[in-house]
C-alpha cells in the first residue's frame, strides 16, 4: 500500500469545515503533509508501514495535523501491532470464525453518521462467551481490531470520530475473570495510544454493582481527557436518548411504541457489515494490514529519534 497521488479528498462539506476548524486541516497543504508523513515513514528502517493517503490521513487528523503528533502515533500504533502480534496477524475477513464473530455482535458499528457524522457503535461485552468455549477472547479481538481498521478509513470518520455505547446487558464478573487484567491493560493500551481514531463519548447503559466495582479498576487507567467523555446511564434508556437520537439506534434499543426511523435490528445490521467486510477490496486491505509485513524493529532505530520519549511513556509488556 503505497502513497496515492491520485488521491481525492471524500470529506463532505460539513466534515470538511470542521477539519479545518479543529484539526488544523488546510486542503491547499493536505498533499504536501501526506508526502511529507509519508517520506519519513520511508526513511526510518525501523519501521515499515503503509503510505496510501487515506491510511496515513487518519494519523495526521487524530493528531490535528502535526507532523511529530502522527509520527508518535504511527510508531504506537504499529509498536502495538508488533508486540500484540496474536491479535493481529494472520487475520481474514472472510474466515468463518471472523465471520461468526462479526455476527455475533459485540461490536457493532451502526448504519450512517449521527447528525454531528460521528459513527456510533455498540459494545455488547455480555455477547462474549465467558467460557471461551465458542470463541476466545484473543478471537474477539482479532475480529474487531480488524473492524475498526476497516471503519476508520472513512474520512468522515477519521474527522468526527467515535461514540460508544456500551451496553453491560449480561455481563458478569466470569466475562471479567476470563478477560483478564492483562488483556483488559492491553484494551486501554491500544484504545488511548494506538487508535488512530478520534473517541468522543463513552455510554455506559444498563450497568449495576459489577460495573461499578470493574470500572473502579480501569478508570485509573484513563486519560483525563477520556473520563471526561463517560456518561453512565444505569439502566435508564431515557437517559441514553437524550444523547443518541432514536433513529440511529436498533430495533432493540428502542421504546415498544416507537415508530419512527430506525438502524433495524442487531442481526440485520450484523449480516449485512459481515458480508461488507467480505468484499474483495475491504478482505484485501484487511488481509494486508494483518498480513504481518508491516511493523516495528526497535533494536534498529535512532536513540535520538524523537518520538521514542513519547513511546517510553506506552508502557507495552
Amino acid at each position: 500500500m503505497s502513497q496515492d497521488e491520485n488521491y481525492k479528498c471524500t470529506l463532505d462539506d460539513k466534515s470538511l469545515q470542521k477539519a479545518k476548524r479543529e484539526l488544523n486541516e488546510d486542503p491547499k497543504e493536505r498533499v504536501g503533509a501526506l508526502k511529507a508523513l509519508s517520506d519519513w515513514v520511508a526513511q526510518q528502517k525501523w519501521l515499515q508501514s503503509p503510505t496510501d493517503a487515506r491510511y496515513l490521513l487518519g494519523f495526521l487528523r487524530a493528531r490535528k495535523f502535526s507532523q511529530l503528533g502522527a509520527r508518535e502515533l504511527l510508531e504506537n500504533y504499529w509498536t502495538v501491532r508488533t508486540k500484540y502480534s496474536d491479535w493481529y496477524n494472520g487475520v481474514s475477513t472472510s474466515d468463518n470464525r471472523i465471520q461468526d464473530i462479526i455476527k455475533q455482535g459485540v461490536y457493532i458499528p451502526l448504519p450512517g453518521r449521527d447528525r454531528e457524522g460521528r459513527k456510533l457503535v455498540i459494545v455488547r461485552l455480555g455477547a462474549m462467551d465467558p467460557k471461551g468455549k465458542v470463541n476466545t477472547f484473543e478471537d474477539v479481538m482479532r475480529a474487531n481490531l480488524a473492524l475498526f481498521d476497516y471503519i476508520l478509513l472513512d474520512e468522515n470518520i477519521q474527522v468526527n470520530g467515535l461514540v460508544f455505547v456500551i451496553d453491560m446487558t449480561g455481563f458478569s464478573r466470569h466475562h471479567f475473570v476470563s478477560t483478564g487484567m492483562e488483556n483488559t491493560k492491553k484494551c486501554m493500551i491500544v484504545t488511548q495510544k494506538a487508535l488512530p481514531g478520534r473517541i468522543k463519548e463513552l455510554h455506559y447503559y444498563n450497568t449495576g454493582a459489577v460495573f461499578e466495582s470493574i470500572f473502579n479498576m480501569i478508570r485509573p487507567m484513563m486519560s483525563e481527557k477520556l473520563r471526561n467523555r463517560v456518561h453512565v446511564h444505569g439502566q435508564n434508556l431515557s437517559s441514553v436518548y437524550d444523547k443518541i437520537d432514536k433513529c440511529m439506534l436498533p430495533e432493540e434499543y428502542l421504546p415498544d411504541d416507537y415508530t419512527g426511523a430506525n438502524a433495524g435490528t442487531i442481526q440485520e445490521i450484523c449480516n449485512n457489515l459481515a458480508t461488507e467486510l467480505c468484499k474483495p477490496d475491504v478482505k484485501d486491505f484487511i488481509q494486508e494490514l494483518h498480513s504481518g509485513k508491516y511493523g516495528v524493529d526497535l533494536c534498529l532505530k535512532p536513540q535520538d529519534d524523537l518520538p521514542q520519549a513519547s513511546f517510553r511513556k506506552l508502557n507495552v509488556s
